[in-house]
């Protein structure tokens, strides 16, 4: 039986939510497993870690970790995994709440010794007015235009995906991955998630890296979470445009630069070969309309240039490690862009 330990990171979360996390968390059915509770708050700044300590501190399986400073997503996590010896290492969002199966139920993804990441069924809280319940998501899938997107998200939940399949890339929210994966596709001493992302594409850019490394990233339906999630689908999509425009301006600024800035970086890093250079029309056009879209109705994004620029040559540096160590050739890549 796998040791797993689960990371749960907070930065300024309410109390609440945090208290019902660490109880699903801790709640597990599952016999070898411990949670870590990480806080992110800056010194000299109030956090939980006195109020996680008062409630949970007396359970042996709760570590509690205070890294006095933001590290970021990335660099959080980052610091969990490099210091933590378990077979198998988990992120854990603190708006996620486990059912108390889901790492009984994920780790069996991991009997098969390729599968280097995996991730469960997300739904939405509560259900709708025809009583059914909603996806979150149900791992990332990348299209030929290079959009990433949580599988099945905003669906009804009809069964339509509960078979354990094989997809592109497991989302940050409640994923699990083996030690030995993360230490293969790590970049210089212990960069497993990309700090210069800091937040947002980190999670595709990882399970890209694995699949370059020909690792498995597995959908196990029955580990199931429960996930609002704050930045999503637009109801609808394009197709309600001004109900679109409307979703995306909502997004604070930093989101906003963060995403458009860290999907190119994750191209950038990751992409090679003939597949990509046939779908180049593809990714050209969609970063155009992005583009376009961006000028018109959200123009604060293009603040991010600046560091964009800055940081460009350190994704050129991080790319040829990546690429040399690649060990899939663009055929076997060409299957995962749907």
């Amino acid at each position: 039986m796998s040791k797993i330990a689960i990371n749960l990171l907070n930065y300024n979360t309410p109390w609440p939510e945090i208290k019902r996390c660490l109880e699903h968390a801790l709640s597990q059915d599952y016999s070898d497993f411990e949670v870590q509770y990480m806080d992110n708050g800056p010194k000299g700044q109030p956090n939980l870690v006195e109020q996680v300590s008062q409630e949970f501190g007396n359970n042996p399986r709760l570590k509690i970790v205070d890294n006095g400073e933001n590290l970021g997503y990335a660099g959080g996590h980052n610091k969990f995994f490099k210091n933590n010896s378990s077979e198998l290492l988990m992120v854990l969002n603190p708006d996620a709440l486990l059912e108390p199966d889901f790492v009984s139920e994920i780790v069996k993804a991991f009997e098969e010794p390729l599968v280097g990441a995996a991730t469960g069924k997300m739904l939405k809280p509560g259900k709708n007015k025809q009583d059914e319940n909603i996806l979150d998501g149900t791992g990332i899938v990348v299209s030929k235009s290079r959009r990433g997107r949580e599988r099945g998200q905003l669906e009804v939940d009809h069964g339509q995906y509960d078979s354990l399949t094989e997809i592109f890339g497991v989302s940050g929210t409640a994923a699990v991955f083996r030690k030995e994966a993360l230490e293969s596709v790590k970049i210089f001493d212990s960069e497993y998630y990309d700090p210069d992302f800091f937040a947002y594409w980190e999670d595709l850019d990882l399970s890209w890296r694995m699949r370059l490394q020909g690792w498995q990233v597995c959908f196990v339906p029955k580990a199931v979470v429960i996930h609002p999630r704050a930045v999503g689908l637009s109801p609808g999509g394009l197709r309600r445009f001004f109900t679109f425009v409307k979703h995306h301006r909502g997004f604070s600024l930093n989101v906003r630069r963060w995403n458009w800035r860290n999907h190119l970086f994750a191209i950038i890093k990751n992409d090679f070969g003939w597949n990509f250079w046939k779908a180049a029309p593809l990714i050209l056009l969609r970063e155009l309309a992005m583009a376009l879209f961006i000028t018109v109705f959200s123009i604060s994004t293009w603040s991010v240039l600046p560091t964009f620029f800055r940081l460009l040559p350190k994704m050129f540096l991080k790319r040829r490690i990546i690429q040399a160590r690649r060990k899939v050739n663009s055929k076997e890549m060409e299957k995962w862009f749907v």
